[in-house]
């Protein structure tokens, strides 16, 4: 679990509980992040022990038990939203009560609540709750911070665990990117929305947690995936809220969007009845002839991966209008497509319309595939069968979103999931990053085409030009560029190979001719070989631009192939680029 900031501690104490009672007071607290075992509970008043036994545990319905019955012999459960009152036959705090909780699954958790003037003082105490919540959130893991493998030019959140980019939007004059998050680890789970908001999708500032789960809420086991839309000059995010997975709704407040404003009750609480689905989820909505659409991830057992299609005038009331577009779960070639599909995106590029989903199946995460083709009578007909988006191994480019850029223009940014154990993510302290904003246009073949956006070239610092095979860069660091272009024709392996002095193996990224792939071998630092068809004899696919940064790689191949892998360098400060086969290499030295 983890680190756990005080100022979200704080958030288990329920608003307004905090009141006196008889002789003594009481409050109650709502674990809303994860079940843990306690194994000592107790509590201080102005900085004074209160005597385990004058503290009770109530468990409504179930057990009480006071602050000396809890011990690692007999640990106290306590559960996922669920209030618990706790009675205090001990003079009320007037200034600052201390909980002190050591649980077996997150060690000892101590966080203090001021009372100002006095307990009873709800209104002032809630306030306090708001002021902390809407704090910047600083990482308490300092080791994340100083990690050598975290992104400089790749947005990380400050700590802890990060996937899905949600409600991309350019708002006000700065774009806003907001992501699923947990504050509380570097795994998987207690999912909110993180915030970061940017002048250029490149240089970001992080802002307060814009989402949290409600315990009385649809939205109680997380705030999932989402999107966002300007309805009438208010910033509107739709996320699916679980459990059970239904679609909800918020509104931006103020301009910098710090906060959003949750609508009482879900706006689609279930999914349309007849259907037995594989997941609901991750909603995608546009303006069309006046009304509002929106597309949602799901599958249909048996059958394959589906999005589902409805409309609305309003954006809070739905109608179903059947399924946009299914998959076949029998179909194995050119690529599966799972059992479900996933954070769709679908929108109009040229004449035709694009359809990106992340198929997944039971055992988790495939890829990101895109599919071409018409988009009329509310059904989507593909042209050609589904591609990749991205050839990174494993899925690493996953749960993409795409959105309309300050010259509406189609941009798309993607999660870069770790190759590494959860138990490596843990030590280090943070998990997952964004790739870098590419650029997304469609070839007269009906390829979706992607390239860095143009103002990456702005992070370029110090050049250097390697002129000859087997030339080492004196440039190095843990964040660089390359860009060389492969010849026309290759009879052995070209390209570049990253090298260390801790790794005896290097990196290597190029042409294979053998098998007529550009390859991103990673194998030798945690990582995985990654490969994607590459026809030299086609001119504009030979141009090659790699971006190293941290633990983090992308490569592209003109705007044709996009490749994203992660690898984990001992010292990636020390990392320099060795020429194999080519005539030269342009060099940049990343700076943010």
């Amino acid at each position: 679990m983890g680190a756990v900031p005080e100022f979200l501690l704080r958030k288990l104490v329920v608003p307004g509980s905090l009141k006196s009672a008889g002789q003594g007071f009481l409050f109650e607290i709502n674990n809303t992040f994860v079940p843990v075992n306690l194994l000592r509970f107790n509590l201080r008043a102005d900085g004074q022990d209160i005597p385990s036994e004058q503290v009770t545990i109530i468990h409504p319905g179930v057990q009480s038990v006071t602050g000396a019955q809890v011990t690692p012999q007999q640990p106290f459960e306590l559960p996922v939203n669920t209030p618990m009152r706790i009675e205090v036959a001990a003079p009320p705090p007037q200034k600052e009560l201390t909980i002190q909780a050591e649980t077996r699954e997150a060690g000892l958790l101590q966080f203090s609540i001021p009372t100002h003037s006095g307990i009873d003082d709800q209104p002032r105490f809630a306030g306090l709750r708001n002021f902390f919540r809407r704090l910047p959130y600083y990482p308490r893991i300092i080791k994340a911070r100083l990690d050598p493998q975290r992104p400089k030019a790749h947005f990380a959140a400050p700590a802890h665990w990060l996937n899905d980019p949600n409600g991309l939007i350019y708002w006000k004059g700065r774009y806003h990117l907001f992501y699923q998050f947990n504050p509380f680890g570097a795994v998987w789970g207690n999912m909110h929305w993180g915030h970061a908001s940017s002048p250029d999708l490149l240089h970001w500032q992080h802002m307060p947690i814009a989402m949290a789960p409600d315990p009385g809420g649809a939205d109680a086991g997380g705030c999932f995936s989402g999107c966002a839309v300007d309805d009438a000059g208010k910033a509107t995010f739709l996320y699916t809220a679980v459990w059970p997975e239904c679609q909800c709704l918020a509104v931006g407040e103020g301009d910098d969007l710090k906060s959003l404003h949750k609508h009482p009750t879900p706006i689609i609480p279930a999914p349309p009845s007849g259907l037995e689905v594989e997941g609901f989820r991750d909603p995608c909505v546009w303006r069309q002839d006046g009304e509002w659409r929106m597309v949602i991830g799901s599958g249909l057992r048996g059958v394959g991966g589906a999005i589902l299609l409805y409309r609305s005038a309003d954006l809070r009331a739905w109608e179903y209008l059947g399924i946009l577009c299914q998959g076949d779960i029998h179909q194995k070639e050119p690529l599966w497509t799972g059992t479900m599909w996933e954070c769709p995106s679908f929108f109009p590029q040229g004449d035709r319309w694009v359809l990106i989903v992340s198929a997944c199946h039971s055992d988790g995460a495939l890829y990101t595939l895109y599919l071409t083709g018409q988009y009329a009578d509310n059904r989507f007909t593909p042209d050609d069968p589904a591609r990749l988006v991205d050839f990174g191994a494993g899925g690493c480019y996953y749960a993409p979103q795409t959105f309309l850029d300050e010259s509406n223009r189609r941009v798309i940014i993607g999660w870069l999931r770790e190759a590494r154990s959860p138990a490596e993510m843990t030590r280090a302290g943070w998990s997952g990053a964004m790739s870098l904003p590419r650029l997304l246009s469609l070839g007269a073949d009906g390829s979706l085409r992607s390239a860095p956006i143009d103002k990456v070239d702005t992070l370029r610092g110090t050049r250097e030009r390697l002129d000859q095979p087997g030339q080492i860069s004196t440039l190095h660091g843990p964040s660089l560029e390359a860009r060389f272009t492969l010849p026309t024709h290759c009879d052995q392996w070209t390209g570049v190979e990253v090298i260390t002095d801790a790794f005896a193996q290097p990196l290597r990224i190029g042409y294979d001719p053998d098998r007529g792939v550009l390859l991103a071998d990673c194998r030798a630092a945690g990582g995985l070989l990654s490969e994607a068809p590459l026809d030299l004899a086609v001119e504009d696919r030979t141009p090659i631009r790699i971006f190293l940064d941290g633990s983090v790689l992308e490569v592209f191949a003109g705007d044709r192939i996009a490749l994203a892998a992660r690898y984990y360098l001992t010292t990636p400060s020390q990392a320099r680029l060795r020429s194999v086969g080519l005539a030269a290499i342009d060099l940049w030295e990343t700076v943010v």
